[in-house]
């Protein structure tokens, strides 16, 4: 079975476009290849930033032959007193078959003519190119470029590609370029062509090693961390910084690292701000001391070898003095800047047409941010009422200072240090650095009160004004940022175990906005609450859970975030119990006889005729309020439990004894709500188990 070997050669892709769009060929050829029969042992992506290359191992020589059945006209019109029509003649001719080859078979709608033949498969030679310029052309980019006359688009220009089954060329072109055998080493190290002889993926990864490419991600993630730890190591630390080290591990293709310094008088300026000149600007690792203390050294990944360190190392010393020097000028003009000055001075900012200024902005903050905090103290949290209205009236102040200005990343930060050296209160200072948490879905939380109801109401703001404006997210577009802001939310309630109700919330939340002239009306909240039960549902499959599982679940209520994940918990450990088949059952039979029941009356105990019946009307009457009790209390696995032992043989008996559909309306209505009580105590508190894959393959 051959093997393909696929790259694609371009100018530099920036970092964060290069793992996404791997995934996304990676994607689109699997399902391809799906689709044509045509699946390969494995498939695995390598990239640098100037090549993406994919490799599927074992894929077959040609599609399996296969039986195609044809539908043509109805029997009446294709033939008539026995003889073919024009209908069956012009149906055989665009088949390419003839008139004897047509047969009459029974379907659906009565006899219809059919064609069957048998097809053989395409070689996949043959099939591949066409594959794998459609999957080439459908990687998406934040931000793509057009280079040539066809109006091919791309991160990059591309240079050269790759295309080799076994040990031949196929026949593709992209944006101008015909594919071949050559691919290059590194651009200034060895940047002579390299002849590949055939699609052998572990030769690729030796070839270009030997030329100072590391195509593999993994491997060059790893050489750098290695590195820079024994940089780190003789100072008592550790590498830490996951993402910068993401980012930086597809800048280059021969990572070298090294060590530099700048003067110890720029640690007076603080750490958030140096650490933010050498990460945002540059690309640098800060170096700490056992103690986590900012140290005057840095560490900075080349895409050369050890022989021009030293240069290197000069070089990036005097590049990062000027950044230091901007951040700290930047920092001794806004020390002496008072945030209560600033922020009138808001108003001058303009937050979002609709949505007013930041004054206007900061005003609801202090609004809903109160609100959140009494109502965070009604569920036993701690946060002060006064700490967090002071936070949330100084919160935004800090986007008029240079150093926002020129470390957007400081948002918060620079307010938190400038308000510490104001005299502001530590809980005040602390929650203006945190209202921004989280700012994506690995970043940390706010740890104190005060920052969870600011940060809350930060992001309700946003999500209700836009909601208000119709400005909603779009397919992958989400230029407001409310998914992030939707899950963050979720996170803090959760993470921090806050007793917040969804629909309080956005209730609050639409209470300020229209205070301030923003129209959220009843229809628009319901929009939002159902965008928060998207983005739960979203976060329960990235957790691993089931989709059925989700959806049961949410049904049967989300508003209470903190029992959505209990319930959703609780359900996993249901299904690895003995019962579980006969509790799914139990509530699927259940809800398919009363689904058409719009209002569920009381049982009237006159209208029960039959033994089985009464019994299982009177085990509904004794046992209910001891298992709403236990789902009151959440308790869900024993109240799953108890539910299903009680009601689980007396509703078999009762569905293979009693006809429930009868004549009598009363009696029929009246059975119909029996069963509807027995299947709502268990849907509405816990899951409706009829969503479950495992009652549908039971209907």
């Amino acid at each position: 079975m051959p093997d393909l070997l696929y790259e694609i050669g371009t100018e530099e892709v920036p970092a964060g476009y290069l793992l996404p769009a791997l995934q996304q060929l990676a994607e689109e050829v699997r399902s391809r290849l799906r689709a044509l029969h045509l699946e390969p042992a494995g498939l695995r992506t390598a990239g640098t930033p100037r090549r993406m290359t994919l490799f599927a191992e074992g894929l077959p020589e040609r599609q399996p032959a296969r039986t195609v059945r044809t539908v043509g006209p109805p029997a009446h019109v294709a033939y008539s007193d026995g003889e073919p029509t024009p209908a069956a003649r012009g149906f055989a001719r665009s088949q390419g078959v003839g008139l004897e080859e047509l047969r009459v078979e029974e379907t659906e709608k009565g006899p219809y003519v059919v064609v069957v033949r048998e097809e053989p498969g395409r070689a996949a030679a043959e099939l591949l190119p066409d594959l794998l310029r459609e999957a080439t052309a459908a990687v998406t980019f934040p931000k793509s470029m057009r280079w040539e006359p066809s109006g091919f688009s791309f991160a990059r220009p591309i240079r050269r590609i790759v295309a080799l089954l076994e040990g031949a060329v196929l026949p593709l072109s992209l944006g101008g370029v015909e594919a071949g055998r050559l691919t290059q080493g590194h651009p200034f190290l060895t940047p002579e062509d390299i002849e590949l002889e055939r699609a052998d993926f572990a030769d690729y990864v030796d070839r270009l090693r030997e030329h100072h490419v590391r195509v593999d991600f993994e491997e060059r993630r790893e050489t750098i961390r290695r590195q820079i730890d024994a940089l780190m190591r003789p100072h008592g630390s550790r590498l830490e910084d996951e993402a910068l080290l993401a980012e930086v591990t597809n800048l280059v293709e021969w990572p070298h690292t090294v060590e530099g310094r700048f003067d110890e008088s720029f640690l007076n300026v603080p750490d958030p701000v140096l650490t933010a000149a050498m990460k945002e600007h540059q690309r640098y690792f800060p170096v700490r001391d056992g103690e986590g203390r900012l140290l005057a050294r840095f560490v900075t990944v080349t895409n050369r070898t050890a022989r021009e360190g030293e240069l290197v190392r000069e070089g990036n010393e005097r590049v990062l003095l000027a950044r230091l020097e901007d951040a700290r000028f930047y920092w001794e003009h806004d020390r002496g800047r008072k945030l209560e000055d600033l922020v009138e001075r808001l108003r001058d900012v303009v937050f979002l047409a609709g949505l007013g200024d930041n004054l206007q902005r900061t005003e609801r903050l202090e609004g809903l941010s109160v609100r959140i905090a009494r109502a965070m103290g009604r569920g036993g949290g701690e946060a002060s009422v006064g700490h967090v209205r002071r936070a949330a009236h100084l919160c935004k102040a800090d986007l008029l200072t240079g150093l926002v200005g020129e470390f957007p990343s400081l948002q918060g930060v620079v307010g938190r240090e400038l308000a510490l050296r104001q005299g502001e209160p530590e809980p005040v200072a602390r929650a203006i650095a945190e209202h921004y948490l989280p700012a994506g879905a690995d970043d940390g939380l706010p740890e104190s009160p005060e920052g969870c109801a600011l940060a809350l109401a930060d992001k309700l703001d946003v999500i209700v004004g836009c909601f208000a404006l119709g400005l909603l997210p779009k397919g992958s577009q989400d230029p407001y940022a409310l998914r992030r802001n939707a899950l963050g939310i979720l996170l803090i309630i959760e993470q921090k175990g806050l007793q917040l109700h969804l629909g309080e919330l956005v209730e609050m939340a639409r209470v300020v906005a229209a205070g301030h002239e923003i129209n959220c009306d009843e229809e628009t909240a319901g929009q939002i609450r159902e965008f928060f039960r998207d983005r739960l549902y979203h976060a329960a499959l990235e957790r691993g859970f089931r989709h059925d599982h989700v959806r049961a679940v949410l049904t049967a209520g989300f508003d209470d975030v903190l029992d959505f994940w209990r319930r959703l918990e609780a359900l996993q450990k249901c299904a690895r119990r003995n019962w579980w088949p006969d509790l799914v059952e139990l509530v699927d039979r259940t809800y398919r006889i009363q689904r058409d029941v719009d209002r569920v009356a009381p049982v009237e105990e006159d209208l029960l005729e039959e033994p089985l019946e009464k019994q299982l009307a009177a085990a509904l009457r004794e046992h209910r309020p001891q298992i709403a009790g236990l789902f009151a209390d959440g308790d869900y696995v024993a109240a799953a439990d108890r539910y299903c032992s009680t009601f689980a043989r007396p509703v078999h008996d009762f569905f293979e004894e009693v006809f429930v559909n009868v004549e009598d309306e009363a009696v029929r209505r009246n059975r119909k709500s029996l069963c509807a009580w027995i299947y709502r105590l268990f849907a509405e508190r816990f899951a409706d188990l009829y969503l479950l894959e495992d009652a549908e393959a039971e209907r």
